[in-house]
């Protein structure tokens, strides 16, 4: 990711400087979270089924 900015130091540099703003990182965001949405549900899921098959006995 290439800076946009020419100086080669950090002495010309002032204030907050944030170099995703514009990319795409509100989609891999969304993808990351509806992974973990999945993993908790498909584990619930299956803790619950562990847990009744075990009940039984």
């Amino acid at each position: 990711m290439e800076a946009p900015f020419d100086v080669t130091t950090w002495d010309g540099i002032t204030g907050a400087f944030y170099t995703g703003y514009g990319s795409i990182e509100g989609f891999w965001l969304i993808v990351c979270l509806g992974l973990v949405a999945a993993a908790v549900t498909f584990g619930w899921r299956h803790e619950e089924h562990a847990y009744k098959a075990t009940k039984g006995k």
